[in-house]
């Protein structure tokens, strides 16, 4: 299987989602945000720029690169948009609602397509047992850190 990773959806735009669709921005990777909710949009999308900024005024990255991370990130509410490589979702800790997303996203995306869950309370093999084709999906578990 010759498998590359250039596109990353995010599914979920709160603060975990946001700031994963921002690091996989700043890792180069071009990255949907999706949610169902476009104030939800909004709000992650003034967060990821607040959140550049002080990388910016923090001298971490240039004013450019903050330009360019963002021009990453593509904010989507139709999940039709919804076209990747790799899928990381954070929305409600309920299995039925991850294997739902999973699957509508499974009908618009290549067979090889990734789908990881970001759960840390829930069995990823009673999200996989849901879904067509199980063993492309993942646990993937970020944490967020305050400044």
């Amino acid at each position: 299987m010759n498998f590359s990773v250039n596109t990353i959806c995010t599914i979920g735009a709160g603060t975990m989602g946001s700031g994963i669709a921002q690091v996989c921005a700043q890792s180069g990777f071009y990255t949907l945000l999706f949610d169902i909710n476009n104030d939800v949009l909004e709000k992650a999308k003034t967060s990821i720029q607040k959140n550049l900024q002080y990388l910016v005024d923090k001298q971490k990255i240039s004013a450019q690169e903050k330009e360019d991370i963002f021009k990453r990130i593509k904010f989507v509410t139709d999940t039709n948009d919804c076209i990747a490589d790799v899928f990381i979702e954070a929305i409600i800790e309920k299995v039925e609602a991850k294997v739902a997303i999973f699957n509508q996203l499974a009908e618009v995306n290549h067979s090889e397509t990734i789908f990881a869950t970001n759960t840390s309370s829930l069995s990823v093999s009673d999200i996989q047992a849901g879904i067509q084709n199980p063993a492309r999906v993942v646990g993937m578990h970020f944490l967020t850190l305050h400044h």
